[in-house]
């Protein structure tokens, strides 16, 4: 393995081998020309030396082939995942609305719903599914501009976030019973694990009495933290076949190429470093830098957590889908020293040891779903019995304690015969 002084690389510089960052994460695939933002990147944080079986970097030399996946044909698969299927009729009423924000045009789809129902319940979550869906679409619209236009306007997207985050302060208890996408495809894992990840991120910054402003920026930093993805091949991160050495190496660069992609566009130094450190640990086995936990962002300590939880709980090719409480056991165990123990405390305070959303079998034999939690203690949420309603046809909810215990939760294919027996009675 020979090393490379990085003030020595000269811009578009090229490796007949792979390039590597400290011997063991890829930077460049082999071909792939080297550039002076790159060099200056690696400069600013402090990476002197980088490593390749090449024995010298080489300047475009015309007889060597292409690479294999280019940034052009990328760029192209990103357009082509998230530009199918868009009709002239959704491109003009796009037109239309563009002057509208993503909150204005989801509470438009409510006013224009058939559905109202008398029960206050059932309305409220018919609004906090018609808004996923409109800020799904918003971030998918980020990622398209970006990828097909080059552009990233932060005023504009914390202008829309900051929407999102009222909403989230003040249907929280709703917005987390949604229950996640059983997609797992290209275009659907980036936008869902985005937008969970945030609604699970603000949810922590509240319980942390985080300042608004630095909630909204949180928000940015949680929507745009994987953007370095568009910038690698779909298949490395949507597959389920074991992942090769430099298939593993090339998903390492993602923190960096989405810090550098906000640096690029100014963002906020905070929402950049929630980016680039959103997967170091607070043991340092994290990367792309090992930092321990002092040196360790809050947003990206937040966001890691965030992630974590939505990872586990949603579905995924490469590993089976587990449910909010398993998830929540797993972080508070904490193996190694992984995460923030402040940030785990303010999910689980958050959200309950028995997450809202989940499914619960009680000691009487009845079922119910978490709706909110219990602030004096997270063991103990309430939950709304299932098939029981009062004479305004909402669920009777009732506080876990002596009279009623949770017994256990219920399991993933449980969950899902349930909503078929649920659905079907509808249907009826």
């Amino acid at each position: 393995m020979n090393s490379f002084n990085v003030t020595e690389l000269s811009d578009r510089s090229v490796f007949s081998n792979e390039l590597l960052l400290d011997e063991t994460f890829l930077l460049l695939t082999p071909q792939s020309p080297f550039n002076d933002k790159l060099k200056q990147s690696l400069l600013n944080w402090e990476f002197r030396q980088v490593y390749s079986e090449s024995e010298q970097g080489q300047v475009d030399p015309p007889e060597l082939p292409k690479p294999t996946t280019s940034s052009a044909s990328v760029d192209v698969a990103i357009e082509e995942a998230f530009m199918e299927d868009v009709t002239d009729d959704e491109i003009e009423e796009t037109k239309e609305t563009k002057d509208s924000s993503v909150m204005e045009r989801a509470l438009k789809r409510v006013e224009n719903s058939k559905t109202e129902s008398t029960s206050t319940d059932k309305n409220h979550m018919i609004l906090v599914q018609i808004v996923y869906e409109e800020y799904i679409d918003y971030i998918e619209e980020i990622y398209t501009k970006f990828t097909t236009h080059k552009t990233l306007d932060y005023d504009s997207i914390a202008a829309e976030l900051k929407d999102l985050c009222v909403f989230i302060n003040e249907q929280r208890r709703y917005i987390l019973r949604l229950q996640p996408e059983n997609q797992v495809d290209s275009r659907t894992y980036l936008l869902n694990h985005a937008m969970r990840s945030t609604i699970f991120a603000i949810t922590i910054a509240l319980q942390l009495r985080m300042p608004f402003a630095k909630q909204v920026d949180l928000a940015v930093a949680c929507v745009l933290h994987e953007i370095g993805m568009l910038q690698l091949p779909p298949q490395l991160y949507v597959t389920s076949k074991p992942l090769s050495l430099a298939d593993r190496n090339s998903i390492y660069t993602h923190p960096i190429l989405s810090y550098n992609v906000l640096k690029n566009y100014n963002f906020p130094l905070s929402i950049q470093l929630g980016a680039l450190e959103h997967h170091e640990k607070q043991n340092g086995t994290g990367y792309p830098r090992k930092l321990t936990g002092e040196k360790i962002s809050l947003f990206a300590k937040i966001i890691a957590v965030a992630c974590s939880f939505e990872a586990i709980t949603a579905p995924r090719l490469h590993k089976v889908q587990q449910s909010s409480y398993e998830a929540m056991v797993e972080l508070l165990k904490n193996n190694s020293l992984q995460f923030d123990e402040n940030v785990i405390k303010a999910l689980l305070f958050a959200v309950s040891l028995y997450p809202i959303g989940a499914y619960v079998f009680l000691h009487n034999g009845k079922i119910g779903q978490v709706v909110d939690v219990n602030p004096l203690n997270p063991k103990l949420p309430v939950v709304q019995i299932l098939g029981e309603k009062d004479e305004h046809g909402d669920p009777i909810s009732i506080s876990v304690g002596n009279d009623v215990r949770i017994v256990r939760t219920l399991s993933r294919q449980e969950v899902l015969d349930l909503q078929k027996v649920v659905e079907n009675k509808k249907a009826k």
